[in-house]
């Protein structure tokens, strides 16, 4: 079993009291009392603030602090193990906090057992700062402060040797065997057919049979490549409110190598409006190119972005063709909050005539392979 607690009624104030002495010497503890936050936000675990009364009076010591722990149901903590969801963030916490290349929340304790899959992290209070509504979507500035916060930690992870130095790093696209993932496919497939899971969504359902294809074949490895949240979505943004608090991203469980438009993608197609993305896309996109070029990346073009943005829409609607029964759903939240991903990917399915895409990806997958292994010889990786 865990030495450490692995959910909310097993915290201890001696145990809190060891965590935080490391971070405050000379604080002591008194008590503590626990609020759960975050229902209907994230899926893969569980979230308590924990408000703390000490007998010392340090005037840097917090109110409150966030502990996060893994799912309580068996399915999902299977789930995340096979993806390595706790121990990318885990390892996120471990290896970068120090120097993540974008504002985080402060861990003041990181503890993972991966026999059991049962983890907990103690992360500062964010608060006053919130994230926004992404069922209702954000605004174009919102979108901008995204933007431009990616564009500075990609280009800070830009082809970085140190990614590929971690065991927790490696790629989500690559994580399961291609036949295991096809046998995974097939099954969401077929329970999709019986519950109409798509029925509302018109072009995912017609598209997602032709994702088959893609099955014949191991993707390329993405190059040129970055550190990627792989969850970009708003309930992961903290902004301040009313000139209170920070800028912060929270939920590295998705963490990884990968293709710089995988973050970029999904904030696009999942945490704005379609009349919005509609309106501003073109412009973030040319936001988020100027600040690669203004921060030195001179190699990736705008029109090589964008068809790295057209074949994320493709990943992204596989992603969401998988079955996600193993997923927490219980909050009355989730139901709307996933009618607002689908409803987003399948318009921009649409709009970006993904379909075309679809029929000739099968083809260029080998010559897609051969241009990346070209470029990894030709590009030196920087340190």
């Amino acid at each position: 079993m865990p030495d450490f607690p692995t959910c909310a009624d097993e915290l201890s104030l001696g145990w809190l009291q060891d965590q935080l002495s490391r971070i405050y010497p000379g604080s002591i503890l008194e008590a503590f009392s626990l609020e759960t936050i975050g229902i209907g936000q994230g899926f893969m675990g569980q979230l308590v603030r924990i408000q703390l009364n000490y007998q010392t009076h340090q005037v840097d010591l917090p109110e409150s602090i966030i502990a996060k722990f893994a799912s309580p149901k068996p399915e999902t903590r299977d789930l995340a193990a096979k993806m390595n969801y706790y121990g990318r963030e885990i390892g996120f916490y471990r290896d970068f906090r120090s120097a993540p290349g974008i504002a985080i929340a402060a861990c003041f304790a990181n503890e993972y057992d991966p026999e059991t899959n049962h983890f907990v992290l103690l992360l500062e209070d964010l608060a006053p700062a919130t994230p926004t509504d992404q069922v209702q979507g954000n605004s174009e500035s919102e979108s901008e402060r995204v933007i431009t916060e990616f564009a500075e930690l990609h280009s800070y992870w830009w082809n970085s040797e140190s990614l590929l130095e971690t065991s927790w790093t490696q790629s989500l696209v690559g994580t399961q065997p291609i036949s295991e993932t096809l046998e995974l496919f097939l099954d969401s497939m077929r329970q999709a057919e019986e519950t109409q899971r798509f029925a509302a969504y018109p072009e995912m359902q017609r598209l997602i049979p032709m994702l088959r294809p893609l099955f014949r074949m191991e993707p390329p490895p993405p190059f040129p490549f970055t550190l990627v949240h792989g969850d970009l979505r708003s309930d992961n943004i903290f902004f301040p409110r009313n000139g209170k608090g920070d800028f912060k991203v929270i939920d590295w469980q998705c963490a990884g190598i990968g293709q710089p438009m995988t973050d970029i993608t999904r904030w696009m197609t999942q945490s704005i409006s379609v009349e919005q993305r509609r309106k501003t896309e073109h412009h973030l996109l040319k936001l988020y190119h100027r600040q690669l070029v203004k921060n030195g990346i001179t190699n990736y073009s705008y029109k090589s972005m964008l068809n790295e943005y057209k074949l994320n829409l493709v990943v992204t609607l596989l992603m969401f063709s998988m079955s996600m029964d193993d997923i927490d759903q219980s909050s009355e939240r989730a139901a709307p909050l996933f009618h607002a991903m689908y409803s987003r990917l399948d318009a921009a399915l649409v709009d970006w005539e993904v379909e075309k895409i679809l029929r000739i990806l099968p083809y260029l997958i080998p010559f897609m392979k051969l241009s990346t292994w070209i470029k990894t010889k030709l590009a030196r990786p920087t340190p």
